[in-house]
């Protein structure tokens, strides 16, 4: 399978279209390696990455956290607390229910390396196709034009079935047996997703086109709303429209999850009274600890989630942890957010979603129609990616500091299971099967 329009890039070149501050970041790693070598010597070092990975199409470790763990958080815990942690992480099925919207080189293998019992996920593909991104800033292979599409979908499928083959670390699962089976594998269990429904169009039968390659959750809008429903960036929230009513009775009847994560908070309200099945709210942070935050649910809309056996992700985005939306953070902050949704909805409505993005340039997240300057200072991204700035979760080896920083909270080993995993396991076993 192609996975690069240009696949002919001798590694110098590709190393001149990695952005500086990439480089440099790649070059900073490489350096606390190498003590007293030079800039030419840290620049070939850093070729050498570029050009050691299985598919030469990618650039190899362009951002530190590709392949540096996760800081490891001091909470204090007592050696009975901590070996209490590692061996309920040992027994977890850990499910994110939005790791990260792209692949790189390292992604599994971070996701891998906390040892939990079994790692998971459900991966956005409607977005863009995975092989036109690089971390690159300039000559971008991307543009505002291959932005979810059902193209997309069908490409990205191809994409991860040739990483199933050639890194052997991944399944792309379509229900719970097949979650279990990748488990006992000891793989990343993939499920597929959809954050946008434009793929939709005004065709029901594309969603049925959809869940034939694999498409088990939809997001009704992203940040701009469409013919479905309100985004919660649309300057007015018009809710659900009668088009997304009968996409929800649509996706009610094959066994797709109705998802309104980037929705506007009238779209949950709407989606709540319309959906036969529980929905889910996939990654968003809270409205009453983030209010300037566009992209959060209202208590309101959350409790009413848990009435009707949804299941909120709580966003790992460091804005959403405070009200000045702050880009530096840490872990404690984000379990503070996960500790209000619990006392909001009860410890059986509540996991977690990272929805990191690792593999993008920021110039090419902002060939994106959905992200342009407004959008992106209502979230407050300048630092990228912005998961650097997650002190204890720059990747997804941090996933244990979420399990010891329960235990430091006095959380039991049920809550514990229930949050990291367990809870959307079991709204993906009532809903998909």
């Amino acid at each position: 399978m192609t996975t690069n329009k240009s696949p002919s890039l001798s590694p110098p070149n590709r190393m001149r279209r990695m952005s500086r501050r990439a480089l440099i970041k790649t070059a900073t790693v490489a350096g606390s390696a190498i003590a007293g070598t030079g800039i030419t010597g840290l620049l070939s070092t850093a070729i050498a990455n570029s050009s050691g990975s299985a598919d030469n199409s990618y650039p190899k470790y362009y951002f530190p956290y590709h392949n540096k763990p996760a800081t490891v958080v001091d909470f204090g815990l007592t050696p009975e607390q901590e070996d209490r942690a590692r061996a309920l992480h040992s027994k977890l099925f850990v499910f994110d229910f939005e790791p990260e919207v792209d692949w790189f080189e390292g992604l599994f293998d971070n996701m891998l390396a906390g040892k939990a019992g079994a790692v998971g996920g459900s991966f956005t593909i409607d977005a863009f196709y995975w092989a036109l991104v690089h971390g690159f800033e300039e000559n971008l292979e991307i543009t505002k034009h291959d932005w979810w599409t059902m193209k997309n979908i069908r490409e990205n499928v191809e994409f991860i079935r040739g990483k199933e083959q050639t890194e052997g670390k991944s399944i792309i699962c379509l229900d719970s047996t097949d979650l279990e089976k990748a488990a006992a594998a000891g793989k990343v269990a993939m499920m597929l997703d959809c954050q946008n429904s434009f793929y939709i169009g005004n065709q029901l039968d594309n969603i049925d086109e959809a869940y034939d390659h694999g498409i088990r959750r939809t997001q009704l809008a992203y940040n701009r709303g469409g013919g479905l429903a309100s985004g919660c960036m649309d300057p007015r929230d018009g809710g659900l429209k009668v088009f997304g009513q009968e996409c929800i009775g649509r996706m009610n009847d094959i066994g797709m999850l109705v998802d309104v994560g980037h929705s506007s908070p009238l779209t949950m309200l709407d989606t709540l009274h319309v959906s036969e099945k529980p929905i889910s709210c996939s990654h968003a942070g809270l409205r009453s600890i983030s209010p300037k935050n566009p992209r959060t649910h209202t208590d309101e809309g959350l409790r009413g989630l848990a009435d009707h056996g949804g299941v909120l992700g709580v966003v790992g985005s460091p804005s959403t942890f405070g009200p000045e939306l702050p880009q530096n953070s840490d872990v404690p902050a984000f379990l503070n957010c996960i500790d209000y949704a619990i006392n909001l909805m009860g410890e059986d409505s509540v996991g977690f979603a990272l929805d990191q993005v690792q593999a993008l340039s920021m110039k090419e997240f902002l060939t994106s129609p959905d992200w342009p300057p407004e959008a992106v200072a209502s979230v407050n991204v300048d630092m990228w990616p912005w998961s650097d700035g997650f002190k204890g979760m720059e990747n997804h080896s941090g996933y244990p500091n979420l399990t010891r920083g329960m235990v430091s909270m006095g959380y039991s080993d049920e809550r514990i299971m229930k949050v990291m995993g367990g809870n959307h396991m079991r709204l993906i076993k009532e809903v998909i099967g």
